[in-house]
């Protein structure tokens, strides 16, 4: 009908841009592009046209250029829901948040109850941490479409987000109720049952999932996780190598290197993931060392001072600065599969990391008491970490040990949480003024005589030094701590307290209390 219309008139401007419109809705966009512009060439006062303008723009990731049409189409009407919500959306692309909030405010205020605009503007609350916020638009929004399962599962992200897998499981399970073959829903509630501590429901949602979705690499990724905490190395290394479907990968023309003897072949050892993750798996570099490789060594310049005095390394770099020529490169955690790892072939001696002369002189220099157990603390980890909210202890749930006698604690932690300091009654002496990287942190952990820390990068770095450490860990920890033990493979000198029920743990600390209590005795009769 619409070519009879042009064969006729063709400067017929809903004819052009009706087949504008078809050729958007079948994938031809720039043929769609090319038709509404003729059509508003023709008649420029429609704002639909430059709104759908806009859509095929975008499809063309011209973001800039559908802005432009976004804002033709608001002059003309002020009041055109459509335009605000699709101008919104290109703000959230290019992370314009603070706009783009405005524009769904303002598509919702001339149209009540738009569900779409309810929901990216919940999106883009939880996108700037406004968890409160997004829960409570995820909320509304469902009571105008209470089965959409996007809100569904939208609710229940935040709720995990938030540290609540108790109300984000049902909420999955409902949206998967209605819609079964949503696979990374599956997911989500494989994530959310393992963080409330089920580990049978999380391995059957994840076998899910890879029914659904064979090639799904975040399932893959759990799988490997998942075995790796049962502690079935044998599959679990092998299969952690898809993670990078999941992380950013770093590409070298080199090829990956897979144990096989070096012979004075240059090799790139290379940092990936958090400082705990490098702590770790530096203890694999004499490892490779003695295979005949010429190491370089690439680790975040926080690391630099101590992972020096790793005897061996040919060159010390970091991410971003220029490398020296090798032959083959490995990401600091495929060494494991390397070495064909096993529980009874982890390189567990320590301590396998040292630390630096100077570091230790700037940190016997400060006031230490001459009698009494020093005690090391850190109780939070990094806030961008996904599970930070679980991992984590409010400072002031530790108030019990603080008041034993003869004990001096001491605040190893770095970051936001530090100021917890100031709200809590107790004498707990700040280090982290005195330490400018790793090195001094390691210096401050050799005058303690325990570390007591979450399962972050001070627990590795002690760990690492071979100092007595006590972790404090959720109901199903990270993969590295294994299952329903109280000691670690990886460091001898470490003793884990895991909360008996997800989320609880009041009874970790008065386990936690009892003991430091104990050795607190001890230490008082050998004075």
């Amino acid at each position: 009908m619409c070519l009879q219309i042009l064969s006729i008139d063709v400067r017929h401007a809903d004819a052009l841009y009706l087949l504008g419109m078809i050729a958007y809705k079948t994938g031809r966009i720039p043929v769609a592009v090319s038709m509404i512009r003729r059509a508003i060439a023709v008649n420029p006062r429609r704002p639909y046209y430059h709104s759908n303008l806009g859509n095929a723009l975008c499809a063309q990731d011209k973001l800039d250029e559908a802005l432009l049409c976004f804002e033709h189409a608001l002059e003309i009407d002020p009041n055109y829901a459509e335009a605000r919500f699709n101008h919104g959306n290109v703000l959230r692309e290019q992370k314009k948040y603070d706009q783009a909030v405005v524009c769904y405010q303002r598509a919702l205020a001339v149209k009540p109850g738009y569900v779409d605009a309810m929901c990216n503007l919940g999106i883009v609350y939880g996108l700037q941490n406004k968890l409160d916020q997004a829960a409570s638009i995820f909320k509304n929004a469902l009571t105008v479409a209470p089965d959409r399962t996007d809100l569904i599962c939208n609710l229940a992200d935040v709720f995990h987000t938030q540290g609540k897998p108790s109300q984000a499981v049902p909420l999955f399970e409902r949206a998967l109720a209605l819609k079964p073959d949503q696979y990374k829903a599956c997911n989500c509630l494989c994530n959310a049952c393992f963080d409330l501590g089920d580990l049978a429901r999380s391995i059957a949602w994840n076998q899910r999932t890879l029914a659904i979705k064979p090639d799904y690499g975040e399932a893959l990724m759990n799988k490997s996780l998942l075995e790796l905490l049962q502690g079935d190395y044998a599959s679990g290394w092998r299969n952690y190598e898809v993670r990078w479907k999941v992380y950013k990968s770093r590409l070298f023309a080199q090829p990956l290197w897979s144990g096989q003897p070096l012979g004075g072949a240059r090799i790139l050892l290379h940092a990936e993931q958090g400082l705990g993750d490098s702590l770790q798996f530096l203890r694999y570099v004499p490892k490779v060392i003695d295979t005949g490789g010429a190491v370089v060594l690439d680790v975040p310049v926080n690391l630099h001072r101590i992972a020096a005095l790793i005897p061996g390394i040919t060159t010390l770099a970091s991410a971003g600065t220029p490398l020296p020529a090798f032959d083959f490169h490995s990401p600091l955690l495929s060494l494991p599969l390397a070495f064909g790892t096993t529980l009874e072939t982890i390189p567990a001696q320590v301590p396998y990391l040292a630390v630096p002369a100077e570091a230790l002189k700037k940190a016997a220099a400060l006031s230490w008491p001459a009698h009494g157990l020093r005690v090391g603390l850190a109780w939070s980890g990094n806030p961008s970490h996904p599970k930070n909210r679980l991992r984590s202890i409010p400072l002031e749930l530790l108030a019990p040990i603080f008041k034993l006698q003869g004990v001096h604690f001491y605040s190893l932690q770095m970051g936001p949480a530090a100021g917890e300091l100031k709200k809590v009654q107790a004498a707990i002496t700040d280090l982290a003024p005195h330490a400018c990287d790793m090195a001094d942190t390691a210096a401050q952990i050799a005058q303690m005589d325990l570390i007591i820390s979450i399962d972050t990068s001070i627990a590795h770095l002690a760990g690492a030094l071979g100092k007595p450490l006590w972790v404090l860990l959720t109901r199903l920890p990270d993969w590295r701590w294994l299952l329903d033990r109280e000691d670690s493979p990886w460091y001898p000198t470490a003793r884990l307290f895991c909360q008996k029920n997800s989320g609880d743990w009041q009874p970790v600390i008065e386990r936690l209390r009892t003991a430091l209590e104990e050795l607190a005795v001890q230490e008082l009769s050998a004075q």
